[in-house]
């Protein structure tokens, strides 16, 4: 009895001990931005039917895809975490919105973070526009830069492809505001 029992529990402990290797963010991956060799760290767990980590063996498979949520340090990278679709996806469009200090809210904007953006009044109105009464368009903060030497920060932004251009023509004129939506 002692000696199953010395076996038993040696068995426990080797099984127990027994790690994989599996692949865990080493920094900051926003959402949108394509992994590289650097965001990605190894890390060894204990098996866990409740975790579905992407095994280390095949981190070359992993850099070149998509983020398809914010990545934090230390969490561990699952198939959903990525995808193969780079923004913007078809039926959107990317513009760049400079907007200065009163144009935005002083909370920092993160990739992933819905907002409105808000015709604004002042100058004249940019061509792709007139005639039209102006509408605020829905959009999704891809990436956020750090202000310019002219005071603007601009702010990547995507958009449905309907909306794109008169976008573009209202935020090359300075015409737009942004406005963070509440979270689901």
């Amino acid at each position: 009895m002692v000696i199953l029992g010395a076996l038993g529990a040696a068995y426990l402990a080797t099984s127990l001990g027994k790690t994989s290797p599996v692949i865990a963010i080493a920094r900051d991956v926003p959402w949108g931005q394509t992994l590289t060799a650097a965001d990605l760290v190894e890390s060894r767990i204990s098996a866990d039917p409740a975790l579905a980590p992407i095994p280390y063996s095949e981190r070359d498979q992993v850099i070149g895809l998509i983020a398809a949520t914010t990545l934090t340090p230390g969490s561990l990278l699952t198939r959903d975490a990525l995808t193969g679709q780079r923004l913007p996806a078809p039926g959107q469009q990317l513009v760049g919105v400079g907007v200065s200090a009163v144009q935005l809210p002083a909370t920092t904007l993160r990739p992933g973070d819905d907002v409105l953006l808000v015709p604004v009044a002042g100058g004249r109105v940019p061509a792709a526009a007139e005639g039209a009464a102006p509408s605020v368009v829905e959009a999704t903060v891809v990436q956020t830069g750090s202000p310019g030497t002219d005071g603007l920060r601009v702010v990547d932004v995507l958009v449905d492809a309907a909306d794109g251009p008169d976008v573009a023509a209202r935020a090359a004129a300075g015409l737009i505001a942004i406005v963070v939506v509440a979270g689901e």
